[in-house]
């Protein structure tokens, strides 16, 4: 496709410029001239271009992507036309020599050129974005080291600290190590030591709570057993108000009057026995425990006590 037919516009205004320069200058204007620079001009637009479609969908630009900006901004320039001034055209026409002006622009051409491959070859993207990295890489190191050394005091802060641990939340300085930052804000001072006062009430309160869970636990395991449950069953507490054994107790109160008289109305011990008894000095226990059987039988089998 001819160059006229991309940008007929920006053609026609480059060419009619340069023929109204090469006039002044006492020039002939050719067409490689014309086409070499405007092929730089509708790249330089179409890379402008590119960038204003890139910020207006790019997300926040990153470091890496602000140094590779940067970069690029630099190479464009590097790749720019050569050309010679004003001042050194008038010298050169007032010369007893003068370099012609179409070998000038051909030698011109070549140059411009040469220089573009080399920014092409050079200066690609991903090289460009290599070096973006490294100057990132070196300024994080070079943070990194700033923080280790302030690390190596004891009234620093690490960042690697978790603030969710008690042993993070204790370790912190009660007041702002850095003097120099109190006395430039002591309001922000001030806030820092009230929220690590805080921190420190919050962080007893959940200590407690942890000892709490953790007996209350203990007792859930200890009466999981008594849990009635498909796999275990368990028989339900019978000392409640007006449960079972409760009923019983009451039964009992009223039998035991009925007992106390029945056993009050058993026949005494034989008189020869109490003589016996009362002139031996030794006890037989295989007697006293024949009688309380016989006693408890007849107690057993008395219908005024257990009626059927």
């Amino acid at each position: 496709m001819q160059l006229e037919s991309m940008a007929p516009n920006i053609y026609a205004k480059i060419r009619r410029a340069g023929e109204a320069r090469a006039r002044r200058q006492g020039q002939a204007p050719h067409r490689g001239w014309f086409k070499a620079t405007t092929t730089q001009l509708l790249h330089l637009r179409a890379s402008r271009v590119r960038t204003q479609e890139q910020n207006m969908t790019a997300p926040p630009p990153t470091v890496p992507s602000l140094k590779e900006a940067f970069i690029a901004a630099q190479t464009n320039l590097l790749s720019q036309p050569l050309g010679p001034s004003r001042t050194w055209r008038r010298a050169n026409d007032a010369s007893n020599q003068p370099i012609p002006p179409r070998l000038l622009d051909d030698v011109l051409l070549s140059l411009n050129h040469a220089i573009q491959q080399h920014c092409r070859r050079v200066y690609p993207p991903q090289a460009s974005y290599n070096v973006a990295e490294q100057i990132s890489n070196s300024y994080l190191r070079d943070a990194e080291d700033r923080v280790r050394g302030l690390k190596e005091s004891e009234s620093t802060i690490g960042k690697e600290l978790d603030f969710v641990a008690d042993d993070s939340i204790e370790a912190l300085p009660t007041l702002w190590p850095i003097e120099k930052d109190i006395a430039n804000d002591p309001a922000a001072a001030e806030e820092y030591e009230a929220l690590v006062q805080r921190l420190t009430e919050l962080t007893e309160q959940r200590r407690q709570l942890r000892l709490r869970v953790q007996r209350l636990r203990r007792i859930e395991a200890s009466v999981k057993p008594l849990s009635a449950t498909e796999d275990n069953n368990v028989q339900d507490n019978l000392v409640t108000k007006n449960g079972p054994l409760e009923q019983e107790l009451e039964k009992m109160r009223a039998l035991l009057p009925r007992v106390a008289g029945q056993v009050a109305e058993l026949p005494d011990q034989p008189a020869n026995d109490r003589s016996r008894s009362r002139t031996s000095s030794t006890v037989d226990f295989g007697d006293m425990t024949k009688a309380r059987k016989r006693n408890l039988d007849n107690f057993l089998s008395d219908p005024r006590v257990f009626p059927s």
